[in-house]
C-alpha cells in the first residue's frame, strides 16, 4: 500500500464521522515544499468552514500518527466544479454530465474522450464522445476523468 492509500485509509473514518467524503489525495512537491492536498465533498457541497474544520481534524490525526516523516503543508479543499471522478459511485453521481477522460490504453485509436456520461454499467462507463459517438470504457482503464463545467 502506497503512502497516498495509507493517508486516505487513516483519514477516512474522520471524514465519514463528519459526513464527508474524501474525493482525492495528492502528495507532491510544489515550489520547493511538500504539499498534502486532500479534496473533500458532501451532498450539500463544501464551504470554507468545512475545509477549515477538516484541515484541523486531519492535521491532528496526521501529527498523532507521524505517517509523513518530512515537513509538509496540508491543504484541504473542495473538488471544484471540474471535479475529478475516480470511483464507480462518482460516475453514477455525475451520470448525464459532460466529462473529459484520459485512458491508459487506446480505444479505437483514441485516448482522450469528451462527452456526456450516458451510463455506468458495473466496471464500465458509457460516454457519448464528441469524436466517436458511443464508447464503452472500463473504469480500470481510466487514468483521469473530470467533470467538464461546460461554461
Amino acid at each position: 500500500m502506497n503512502l497516498i492509500q495509507q493517508i486516505e485509509n487513516l483519514l477516512l473514518p474522520i471524514a465519514t464521522e463528519e459526513s464527508m467524503e474524501i474525493i482525492d489525495v495528492e502528495y507532491l512537491k510544489e515550489n520547493g515544499q511538500q504539499v498534502l492536498r486532500i479534496f473533500i465533498d458532501q451532498e450539500s457541497g463544501i464551504n470554507l468552514e468545512d475545509c477549515t474544520k477538516m484541515s484541523h481534524l486531519f492535521g491532528v490525526k496526521l501529527d498523532e500518527t507521524d505517517i509523513i516523516k518530512e515537513e509538509y503543508v496540508l491543504e484541504v479543499s473542495s473538488p471544484g466544479i471540474d471535479r475529478i471522478l475516480k470511483k464507480e459511485k462518482d460516475f453514477i453521481r455525475f451520470k448525464g454530465f459532460k466529462i473529459n477522460i484520459t485512458t491508459a490504453g487506446a480505444i479505437n485509436n483514441q485516448k482522450h474522450f469528451s462527452g456526456k456520461l450516458v451510463a455506468v454499467e458495473g466496471n464500465k462507463i458509457v460516454v457519448d464522445d464528441v469524436t466517436n459517438g458511443i464508447v464503452e470504457i472500463e473504469i480500470i482503464n481510466i487514468l483521469r476523468a473530470k467533470v467538464d463545467p461546460e461554461i
